[in-house]
């Protein structure tokens, strides 16, 4: 007889040594494990900089938005960038910006954000800690322009 719980020839499945065709990856797990914990970091900075935390891994039809954090009148749409060496900035590609931005225009429109609002693109990026440097937060305000009929990278 053919049951869920055993193969063809009659022997027991065991499951914890099957891999699924389809199964995640273990470092794909990990990365997204780190990038959580990064976005938390960076939740807790802004909480202790003042800023009110209105969503944390936003999602919608046109994309996802690590954090949306408000602080007076400036509504910050914040990507968080984890890696493990900081050598480099780790810059979202020009159509990552674009899903960002009507991921944004999404948000206010379904939290009825007011239009007196100042809009800001934020870029946070996080390293590993080593012995030299403990967590390295590098935050980089106006990232990008979203204005209309630009969308480039705004370097400090």
């Amino acid at each position: 007889r053919n049951t869920p719980n055993r193969k063809q020839d009659g022997e027991p499945l065991n499951r914890q040594n099957t891999t699924a065709p389809h199964g995640p990856d273990p470092d794909r797990r990990r990365a997204e494990r780190s990038g959580r914990m990064a976005e938390i970091i960076v939740m807790i900075w802004l909480l202790v900089r003042w800023h009110q935390i209105l969503a944390w891994r936003w999602k919608c039809t046109s994309g996802e938005i690590d954090l949306v954090a408000r602080r007076r009148n400036t509504v910050s749409f914040v990507e968080v960038k984890f890696r493990r060496q900081m050598d480099g900035l780790a810059v979202p590609s020009t159509r990552q910006q674009q899903r960002i931005i009507r991921a944004a225009e999404q948000f206010a429109r379904q939290r009825r954000l007011s239009r007196d609002l100042e809009w800001r693109f934020d870029l946070v990026q996080i390293g590993w800690p080593s012995a030299t440097h403990p967590w390295v937060l590098r935050h980089l305000p106006h990232a990008w322009d979203a204005s209309p009929g630009k969308n480039s990278f705004r370097r400090p």
